[in-house]
């Protein structure tokens, strides 16, 4: 008889020690990714210079270290809200007034002449009178004599109306010539014309086209010649034209100061429009790169994102931005040249500029 077969007994491997021997095979090739990663991002880190520039959502940006700013030189400054209107530039010219002095002198004149032949009339009317009154009672008078009187106080009241008429006319030639308002001065000999006569004020006379058709502001800035600026106020209409400009003409003054001398071309500075809100940029933080002006905008402390700025409304500090800068925003306004300077470098040679977008 056969003996039966012994089965055949499978070794079984408990499952905690299944799980050690996967972790054993598997824990060095992690270990080792992980020291390749370390690796990776020390010798990254490595590259990493004091400055780097990088585009974030479409917009270029520089990351400076505390000592490579004071290598540039780098000052900010907070931009703070302000109301400013849209800027006009407009030529000018110092007006030379020896006519308006000659003017002057002629009305006075004029006016003296006047005041005698009211006078010489006022004794020809009563001389008149008299004889005529001896006349008609039959006094030692002759009629020769009354009818002489009559005809010396005709004279004298003709002498009178011409001289009016000419006063009137002088009046009307100094307002033609210098508008209502100057012209009245002048007319009244006013403390306005005296200070203009002894030379502490100046007329300026601002030419603007035709087809402006704004109000003229009541304070303007002119430029000199050499960089210094004045205020001027308004005066009037201006009824000359300016022989090279052909447009409407504004008659302002201005406080005699040197460099404004008779003849002398400046350029007027208006404000005009409605006021506007915004803040001011500073000129000295305004760089210029692709034909495009540009600032840059401080978001952390050591980083300065580049963004164009609108240059088309100039005031004295700089430039008078209405959208896309709010004030508390803080600008570079020392060092925005060698910013640029630095990012252009940084660019040539392959400083890690990242797209983020």
């Amino acid at each position: 008889m056969k003996a039966k077969p012994r089965p055949r007994r499978t070794a079984i491997v408990p499952a905690g020690i299944f799980m050690i021997t996967v972790l054993m095979l598997i824990f060095p090739v992690a270990c080792q990714k992980s020291l390749d990663k370390d690796d990776a991002q020390r010798q990254a880190d490595a590259k990493k210079g004091p400055a780097q520039v990088s585009v974030e959502n479409g917009q270029t940006v520089l990351t400076l270290d505390a000592p490579a700013q004071n290598r540039l030189g780098l000052e900010v400054a907070t931009l703070t809200a302000t109301v400013s209107r849209a800027q006009l530039t407009s030529p000018a010219v110092v007006l030379s007034v020896q006519d308006l002095a000659a003017f002057r002198s002629s009305y006075i004149a004029t006016q003296a002449q006047l005041q005698k032949s009211r006078a010489e009339a006022e004794v020809a009317r009563k001389e008149s009178a008299r004889l005529k009154t001896l006349f008609e009672e039959n006094q030692n008078i002759s009629e020769k004599s009354f009818q002489s009187a009559e005809g010396a106080l005709q004279a004298s009241e003709a002498d009178v109306r011409a001289g009016e008429q000419q006063l009137n006319l002088q009046e009307s030639v100094a307002r033609q010539e210098w508008g209502s308002v100057a012209g009245k001065w002048a007319i009244d000999g006013s403390p306005e014309l005296q200070r203009i006569l002894d030379q502490q004020e100046i007329l300026v006379q601002i030419t603007m086209s035709s087809s402006a058709s704004f109000k003229l502001p009541g304070s303007i800035s002119l430029e000199i010649p050499g960089g210094a600026s004045t205020k001027a106020s308004f005066v009037s209409v201006f009824p000359r034209v300016d022989p090279r400009i052909q447009g409407r003409s504004f008659l302002y003054r201005a406080l005699a100061q040197p460099g404004l001398t008779p003849g002398v071309n400046l350029i007027a500075h208006l404000s005009i429009d409605t006021p506007k809100q915004g803040v001011i940029v500073p000129a000295s933080a305004v760089v210029w790169s692709e034909g495009k002006a540009w600032v840059y905008q401080q978001t952390a402390s050591d980083r300065f994102t580049r963004r164009g700025v609108a240059t088309d409304t100039p005031v004295e500090e700089g430039f008078f931005v209405g959208q896309g800068f709010s004030s508390g925003d803080r600008v570079v306004t020392q060092g925005a040249q060698a910013l640029l300077s630095e990012e252009l470098l940084l660019h040539g040679q392959g400083g890690g500029a990242v797209d983020e977008d």
